[in-house]
């Protein structure tokens, strides 16, 4: 998502809506500039407040560090993507499609905003006070909407797996970011056809966890000569 997508939907995405007052808004866009254009270490807090017309004094006024800005920058993107998919994922009816869909916007999004994303995973993810902070709470919200695509599907008898949700979810977004990384890594991001490989993804993964309501032709078959043989043997 374009950072004038994410202006567009900060109003209604912020979890901590206004308590840097009217700063937040164009600290946050200067932060996204900056970290999408050189990447998070190399983005400075000088560098944030001359891009916001603060001195750098006034801008730890509004953010106490670099990390707290990090982490305000991951929770509005975040918080974008959830509110815009969910949108999109209701005009869906199929399971499959669903799936798809997701993988593809999570390979997309990792392929627009690689730098962005490392620092989600590096600043955010990764850190001990995850677990229990607003940040994951709003990714939930993300990876969320595929634990509702897969209870809808429960609940018509469309899938049926051992594996729980969480299981589930590691397969499906482990996938979709093993492909964006691995491209990205291999710097071959601009050849990868992103609805190609979300659709062998999605189709793979619904092969996977759909449930079986009947026998396909080449088990039948191989069952009759089966039951054949055994009727000779008799």
């Amino acid at each position: 998502m374009r950072t004038s997508q994410i202006s567009e939907n900060a109003a209604s995405s912020k979890q901590r809506a206004g308590r840097w007052g009217d700063r937040e808004e164009s600290i946050l866009n200067a932060a996204w500039e900056l970290i999408t254009a050189q990447g998070f270490d190399s983005m400075t807090m000088a560098d944030v407040a001359v891009a916001t017309g603060l001195s750098e004094g006034s801008l730890y006024n509004y953010v106490p560090s670099k990390r707290e800005l990090a982490i305000r920058v991951a929770e509005r993107w975040f918080s974008a993507q959830a509110e815009d998919l969910a949108q999109t994922l209701g005009a869906l009816e199929g399971t499959r499609e669903k799936i798809t869909l997701l993988v593809q916007r999570h390979i997309s999004m990792i392929l627009e905003q690689p730098e962005l994303f490392l620092m989600w995973i590096r600043e955010v993810r990764a850190t001990d006070a995850y677990l229990t902070s607003s940040s994951r709470d709003i990714f939930r919200s993300y990876t969320g909407l595929l634990r509702i695509v897969l209870s809808e599907a429960r609940s018509a008898n469309l899938i049926e797996t051992d594996m729980s949700d969480d299981m589930v979810r590691d397969m499906i977004y482990g996938g979709a970011e093993h492909v964006a990384w691995t491209s990205i890594v291999q710097k071959r991001a601009q050849m990868l056809d992103v609805s190609d490989a979300a659709r062998k993804l999605g189709h793979t993964y619904w092969r996977a966890l759909k449930a079986t309501t009947e026998i396909d032709d080449s088990t039948a078959t191989r069952l009759a000569r089966i039951e054949a043989k055994l009727d000779k043997l008799a």
